[in-house]
């Protein structure tokens, strides 16, 4: 894939999130629980307080080696997270546009998502709306987040994400598959590697991303992913949204595990996405 092409496409391909953003009919949540304090910072403008029913809260880094780290899913009804298509689970406009590729990643220094998130296909892991745009620049962040991708088999390169020298990326891999990749990452040097020893090594890696300047991490799976994060205790703070109908491959749930964590948000959603309901859950330690 020649360069020239590839920001042409990602040029088209970012005005159409735009378009499809901005023609999205949000509807705004309802707060039930809000234990929000000093313990959270609150990210929001009035743009996004209006629909999210007041600020969105994220927790600051707890070590001083490791980043911040969350998990953003959406389930079914009947607790399921596997899909081909996630929006197949019927989150709605709001968990899609609002949630999960805004405010969960508007102040996120990096994205974290599994290869098979991001294979072959035309996918970059940022935010869209004109108003969350806006309020990612407001804070003092780049235009796109760094795009961190977890393979432990290697990645074709093919796909955008890969062929854009705008995009920061990192890949965390594996020797071997380092190896299979050697002359793709020689051909784009807007590429690193962070390699693990074993796929067990995931505190070494998120150590090397928080020495690379990388605080914040919004990880948007898959679950085998999130459940490594998890039982290595890099997670502070989980985003659920939980559709108002069942679907998605039987028996996937986001974490076979209780979460060891306090709700600290519960909205429900209104008009089109009446019975959806949005979860924030945090630890005061690590899961």
């Amino acid at each position: 894939m020649a360069i020239e092409d590839s920001v042409l496409r990602f040029e088209r391909y970012a005005a159409r999130r735009e378009r499809e953003a901005l023609a999205a009919t949000i509807d705004p949540f309802i707060t039930d629980v809000d234990r929000g304090d000093d313990r959270f910072r609150s990210i929001g403008n009035d743009w996004s307080r209006a629909l999210f029913d007041g600020p969105f809260y994220v927790s600051p880094p707890r070590a001083a080696e490791l980043p911040s780290t969350s998990l953003v899913f959406v389930q079914s009804r009947d607790g399921n997270t596997g899909a081909k298509n996630p929006s197949t689970l019927g989150g709605g406009e709001a968990d899609t546009h609002l949630i999960y590729e805004g405010l969960s990643r508007v102040a996120a220094d990096a994205v974290l998502a599994g290869a098979e998130t991001v294979r072959g296909g035309d996918i970059v892991l940022s935010t869209w709306h004109p108003a969350l745009v806006a309020l990612r620049a407001s804070l003092g962040r780049p235009r796109h987040p760094i795009q961190i991708i977890a393979t432990l088999r290697g990645m074709n390169f093919k796909g955008l994400i890969f062929n854009v020298p705008e995009l920061r990326v990192i890949l965390l891999t594996v020797p071997a598959c380092t190896d299979l990749m050697l002359t793709e990452l020689a051909d784009r040097p807007w590429i690193t590697p962070i390699v693990m020893a074993t796929s067990r090594d995931l505190v070494h890696a998120f150590r090397d991303l928080r020495a690379r300047g990388i605080e914040t991490i919004s990880c948007v799976g898959g679950r085998n992913l999130a459940g490594q994060l998890l039982d290595a205790g890099l997670i502070q703070d989980v985003y659920l949204t939980t559709s108002a109908k069942d679907g998605g491959e039987p028996n996937t749930p986001m974490y076979e595990q209780a979460l060891k964590a306090d709700l600290v948000v519960r909205k429900h959603g209104t008009g089109r996405d009446a019975g959806v309901v949005f979860e924030m859950f945090s630890a005061s330690e690590r899961f």
